[in-house]
């Protein structure tokens, strides 16, 4: 059992993969939650012309905003419903170009308390059979009631 089993809300974990889907940005860029486990969250991003840049990659800000996105939704079900969690600090490493198949991001609760947690997420590059590392990012987000 890890740390946060007692602490994981399926109902909200059901509901974050809900408002992916629902929610204007997220809908609008694509992403999809593939699984969630308490403290881990892996969503998808199926690369199609609207993402790329000018010279025929997939743009860093679909891959940051993909990042962005499963940085503070891992949090949601271990937290109190109603909180809000918002992106503090978050430090992207892109280590390569991606062209086709799927982007796919595994979030990692590593820490979290009751108002600062952090996330590391993983970034791959899944074509058929093949995955790779394309990018990794650490992140702190704010715990904190609404305004």
């Amino acid at each position: 059992m890890n740390e946060f089993e007692e602490r994981f809300n399926p109902r909200v974990a059901e509901a974050i993969a809900a408002a992916t889907k629902a929610a204007p940005y997220p809908s609008l860029v694509g992403f999809e939650v593939v699984e969630q486990t308490p403290g881990r969250i892996v969503c998808r991003l199926p690369v199609r012309d609207g993402l790329m840049n000018g010279v025929g990659t997939v743009h860093g800000g679909a891959i940051g905003s993909l990042v962005d996105h499963v940085l503070s939704v891992v949090v949601y079900p271990l937290v109190e419903v109603g909180m809000w969690v918002a992106t503090l600090e978050l430090k992207t490493s892109y280590l390569a170009p991606v062209r086709a198949g799927d982007i796919v991001a595994e979030a990692t609760v590593l820490s979290l308390r009751k108002r600062l947690g952090t996330v590391r997420v993983d970034v791959h590059n899944a074509v058929g059979d093949s995955r790779s590392l394309v990018a990794t990012a650490l992140g702190t987000v704010y715990v904190r009631e609404p305004p």
